[in-house]
Parts: C-alpha cells; structure tokens; sequence
C-alpha cells in the first residue's frame, strides 16, 4: 500500500506539473499528509494487562545489552551494507549523463516503485517459505548486480533494466530485513531490536551516502558503483557467520 501511494502521488505530480509548477505542487502534497495524521489518531493499540506491563522493567542500556549476539552481528551486516547502498537518486544522476528529462525522472521514480511494489508481498512471502536470510542475500546480490550493471551503462535501455533490477532488489530487503530483525529478537524487545536496527541504519547512512558522493565528485561515477559492489559482496560473506 505504500508504493502504491508512491506510484500514485508521483503521478499526480507528473500530470500537475505542468500546470501548476513544483511550488503549488509541494502545496498540495500537505493536504494528503495531514489527512494521514488526523487517521491515525483513530488507529487503537491493543492494551497489555497491567502484570504483563509490569513483569520487566529495563533501561535503554540493559535492553541493548539483552539483544542476542547474532541479532548484533546482523544489525552489523546490514550497515556495512547500507555504507555502500546508493539509492534511486544516484540511478537519476547516472541517467542525466545521459540526457535525462525531468519528465523522464518522474517515470523511472514511477517504475521503480511500480517494481518495488508487484515484487514486495511474493518477496515476503517467499521469505516466510525458505527463511529471511536467502531472500535478503538475493537482494544484496542483485543489489551487487545492479552496481556491476551500472557502471557499463551507457544508454536509456540500460537504465531502465538496472531501475527494474534495483526495484526488485529493494523488494527482497526492504520488509524482509525488519521481519528478519524481529525474528532474532527476544518477546520483550522486538522494538528495541527495530529501533537499534534502525539507528545503525541511519547512522551509517549519512556518511556512506557522503562518501559516495565525493568518490563520485573526485574520481568517477565508475568508480563509486565498484565501491558500491565490493561492500555488497563484503556483506553477503558475512552472512555465513548469521544463524537463522
């Protein structure tokens, strides 16, 4: 439902566009966004009986101390990861080398999560079926292959294939790594074990997105997508080290 709301407000806004131009355009998106708001001020939470509130008590520090090592060493994994992951944005760069339109970066946003979206319940699904860590070494593999693919991209048709490849890996990660994260987590810390999942994430992300960009700036594009892959394949070894 999500992407769907992606695919949808991307649309909107490539048919808006021309008429209305970015400004009254960020003006309309709020409209959508404080409706989300307001609905979730009628979403109930279930209530935990009072013993059941009560029958542990941790602080921020013991509950990190009480993540299970393995469950530490994805959350590792996955950042050493997520220090290399570019996301869609440099695929748009990489096409303006190109001749991209704006128009055009509107579809290829549009057919990304189009992709992201027809391959994000199978991909669940199958990680339900064959376990978490399959599903999320295939989609760091595709995501090792779109790096690969990208720095021999010298055309439209090539971009568009690495988009639908990099959708499709998004697909197999996105949802899969969070269930993986709850999977390894103690009862009483599942969202602990997300919100330090999380945290890693975006601790790394600032800086790995940074230094993607200087290699990018200081050396080559070419360059960055092979960074990119070497830490893809740095992390799919350490995953022989997770258990399920």
């Amino acid at each position: 439902m999500d992407g769907i709301g992606s695919i949808s407000g991307a649309v909107i806004a490539l048919l808006l566009f021309p008429i209305m131009g970015f400004q009254n355009i960020f003006l309309i998106a709020f409209i959508p966004g404080a409706i989300a708001v307001l609905l979730i001020l009628f979403i109930r939470e279930k209530h935990q009986k009072k013993h059941e509130i009560h029958a542990k008590k941790f602080t921020f520090k013991t509950s990190l101390k009480s993540l299970p090592s393995n469950l530490k060493l994805f959350i590792l994994v996955s950042s050493i990861f997520t220090f290399g992951h570019f996301g869609y944005a440099f695929i748009l760069l990489r096409a303006s080398n190109i001749g991209l339109e704006f128009n055009t970066a509107i579809f290829l946003y549009v057919l990304f999560y189009t992709i992201y979206t027809i391959f994000i319940i199978p991909a669940s699904i199958l990680s339900d079926k064959i376990g978490r860590k399959p599903v999320i070494v295939t989609g760091y593999i595709l995501f090792g292959v779109t790096s690969i693919g990208l720095f021999f991209t010298n055309n439209y048709s090539m971009i568009l294939i690495m988009f639908v490849i990099y959708g499709i890996f998004y697909a197999f990660i996105d949802g899969v790594q969070r269930a993986f994260v709850v999977d390894l987590a103690p009862p009483d810390l599942k969202a602990t074990a997300l919100g330090t999942f999380h945290t890693a994430i975006g601790i790394v992300a600032l800086p790995g997105g940074l230094i993607l960009g200087l290699i990018w700036d200081a050396v080559s594009p070419e360059i960055m997508f092979i960074y990119a892959s070497i830490l893809a394949l740095f992390s799919i070894s350490l995953f022989g080290f997770i258990k399920n």
